[in-house]
């Protein structure tokens, strides 16, 4: 079912003007108190069609890091020099941390959502994988276009929900 709707809502964004929608997504995501408490924040780096979020890397009042996949695997960087790497996705070339304890917030993509805050991303489990190794008061926050938020996406038993869901309509708090 999950693939069903994963490939539908990818075939959906493609029809979608992502970027004006990006930019309401983003706006709704900083007006929140929680993103401006937020000083060290995970972002990532958007694929085409995914929601913008590098106009976020600008907010020099938080630090940011970016995710590189390694094997099965998320390992987190500071925020700096990027280039091409897994799946061809823009990952940073700086030095991974091992501390996560600073970390307020982590953005993560997705290609479909629910109102109990799972996603459906694009399959290979890196942010579920990754996601409990975060502290307890890490906040999950998915960003997706409104016209992608599902009654369930079903849910597998190994599926984090996030906290907050972030759409170019409104914002969900979980």
């Amino acid at each position: 079912m999950k693939n069903k709707l994963r490939k539908e809502a990818l075939e959906k964004r493609r029809s979608l003007d992502c970027v004006k929608l990006s930019e309401e997504i983003i706006k709704n995501l900083i007006s929140t108190k929680e993103y401006k408490v937020s000083k060290n924040i995970i972002n990532y780096y958007p694929l085409k069609y995914e929601t913008d979020t590098k106009v976020l890397f600008n907010d020099k009042t938080k630090k940011w890091y970016l995710p590189r996949v390694k094997g099965e695997f998320l390992e987190i960087c500071p925020f700096g020099k990027i280039g091409k790497g897994s799946f061809g996705i823009q990952e940073p070339k700086t030095e991974a941390i091992n501390d996560y304890t600073k970390i307020n917030m982590i953005i993560i993509p997705a290609c479909a959502a629910d109102r109990c805050g799972y996603r459906i991303g694009w399959g290979k489990g890196y942010y579920d994988r990754f996601l409990p190794l975060l502290p307890k008061e890490c906040l999950k926050v998915v960003l997706v276009y409104s016209s992608l938020i599902y009654e369930s996406i079903f849910p597998s038993k190994y599926d984090i929900n996030a906290d907050m869901i972030v759409t170019d309509k409104e914002i969900l708090i979980i």
